[in-house]
């Protein structure tokens, strides 16, 4: 079916291509021919634009499956129509079981599909859309499958062939209400809710964006590429920025003896990212050890008006049970931090996180070698308010704490000890969840797999409505002692759990 809107004028229009399967054709709405996404996104989009649905129910992406996109007549129309853009929405039905079995195939299919529309006379931008799928139907249709392979293969098509991403998946997660029992068809106000977010991105990016943002809406993975840094803090503060504490791998390496000189990066669009600078150095702390260094993990807290910036440093030579968690204090976000000592109390671990409630009440937590370690803080921010005790519950557990909340529940994340079968050691991200900031804790699993570095160490934020992880790797280098950050973004299941996350560039483009 077609959706054409004629302006009155002569000028020339943008003509946007659709190409999918059932949810594309309307399957789910009223009247597809008014109310399918595409139709919906021609209305939107107004005079300017032609817009034309090439949808076909029940197809798929792979061309070995039970229903190839490959073989269908809206294929070659779609070809001969001369579109200057085109939204590539297939995927869904390759999670069914009988087809993916082929998935090893769909990075190959959706580079050859896409080269297919690239290589036009009209040289269209192509942009591939994440499917949206929230369970596994009568048909075998399979989120998890759509969300652990297929969209891993198809960000990697986008990367090879430098088409965009449109990340569709968030659209309905939080109007799951929008869809047929089946948890896969939209309905009419679930198809305009995926037409406003199509019509926002033509809108918003006019032009295929700068290279360097690969998924609408965020930077290239690694983020910093100027200097090497890891151990990512995330939180956003009262001025409406997104800010990132790390810490810094000083190169040439020697293990991670050398980490110094923090530095802080903030962003209010997750596109572009500012470097305030270093903000402090082992050299400013008057109790730490001699030979510097070791400045690691570190976290930040706001309250009452001020700034609270933690950090492991060993006071002795020979670190061991020398560790302590100092603590440095400035009236801004990202400069004039001062060191005012360390926290008295804390067991002598690293990694310090610190979490403020909605209560106000604030906890700080830090661990190591297997143990994890949890209090509660005065309102100074300073000083303990209760005796640390061990987090129970978890699994596997080796350090890089981190705890957030979401909708009233507590996640503690943290690395494992991961080693694999040739024995070397890759860190992955488990979490726990509780009903209290200091457990008992509830193991749930694995949310982040290995990267491309041996360790790991993440923190969780939500930002604009999106949830992200951040977290390293060490792609720049390919040392596993000079790191960079990256942050992908992080989505919930219905029960609360954690979608594992999909790394955007230790995966997409190892095979070329």
């Amino acid at each position: 079916m077609l959706f054409s809107l004629l302006a009155p004028s002569l000028q020339a229009q943008t003509k946007v291509v659709f190409v999918g399967a059932s949810i594309t054709e309307g399957a789910g709405t009223s009247d597809p021919a008014r109310l399918s996404y595409p139709a919906r996104t021609a209305e939107l989009l107004g005079e300017g634009y032609t817009v034309e649905n090439y949808g076909v129910g029940g197809c798929t992406m792979l061309r070995h499956s039970d229903c190839p996109y490959w073989t269908r007549g809206r294929l070659g129309e779609a070809l001969t129509s001369n579109p200057d853009i085109v939204f590539i929405d297939l995927g869904g039905n390759d999670s069914k079981p009988w087809n993916a079995t082929h998935l090893d195939e769909f990075q190959d299919d959706a580079v050859i599909l896409t080269t297919m529309f690239q290589n036009l006379p009209s040289r269209p931008r192509v942009i591939l859309m994440t499917p949206t799928l929230f369970t596994r139907d009568s048909y075998g249709i399979s989120d998890k499958v759509s969300q652990e392979q297929v969209c891993p293969a198809l960000y990697a098509a986008a990367t090879e062939t430098g088409a965009e991403v449109l990340d569709m998946y968030p659209v309905l997660q939080e109007a799951r209400h929008t869809l047929d029992g089946d948890g896969i068809h939209p309905s009419d106000e679930g198809a305009l809710l995926l037409a406003r977010k199509v019509a926002w991105y033509l809108k918003a990016y006019p032009e295929k964006p700068a290279e360097f943002m690969t998924i609408d809406g965020m930077a290239d993975n690694p983020f910093i590429t100027e200097l090497y840094t890891a151990d990512p803090s995330a939180h956003v503060w009262e001025d409406g920025r997104l800010y990132v504490y790390a810490s810094h791998d000083i190169d040439p390496p020697r293990g991670c003896d050398l980490m110094d000189q923090y530095h802080v990066f903030s962003t209010d669009d997750m596109i572009h990212w500012t470097d305030h600078g270093e903000i402090l150095r082992a050299s400013d702390v008057p109790w730490g050890r001699k030979e510097g260094g070791f400045m690691w993990a570190p976290d930040c807290a706001y309250r009452n008006g001020r700034y609270y910036y933690y950090f492991p440093h060993p006071s002795g030579t020979h670190t061991g049970s020398t560790w302590k968690i100092g603590i440095a204090v400035s009236d801004k976000p990202a400069s004039d931090f001062k060191v005012k000592g360390y926290i008295k109390g804390m067991t002598s671990h690293i990694d310090p996180c610190v979490f403020v409630d909605d209560d106000g009440k604030a906890y700080i937590y830090n661990g190591g070698g297997g143990e994890c370690y949890g209090a509660r803080l005065k309102k100074n921010m300073v000083e303990l308010a209760s005796k640390p005790q061990r987090m129970e519950g978890l699994v596997d557990f080796h350090e890089g704490t981190w705890v957030h909340k979401y909708n009233g529940k507590y996640y503690l994340s943290y690395p494992d000890n991961y080693i694999d079968g040739n024995g070397k050691q890759y860190n992955r991200m488990h979490y726990a969840m509780s009903d209290s900031p200091l457990g008992p804790w509830e193991y749930k699993g694995i949310f982040l797999d290995a990267t491309d570095c041996d360790t790991s160490h993440g923190s969780i934020v939500e930002y604009k409505g999106q949830w992200y992880l951040f977290y390293h790797g060490c792609q720049l280098s390919q040392m596993g002692n000079l790191r960079s950050i990256c942050v992908d973004r992080l989505y919930y299941n219905a029960d609360g759990t954690i979608r594992k996350v999909y790394q955007r560039h230790h995966s997409y483009k190892l095979r070329k």
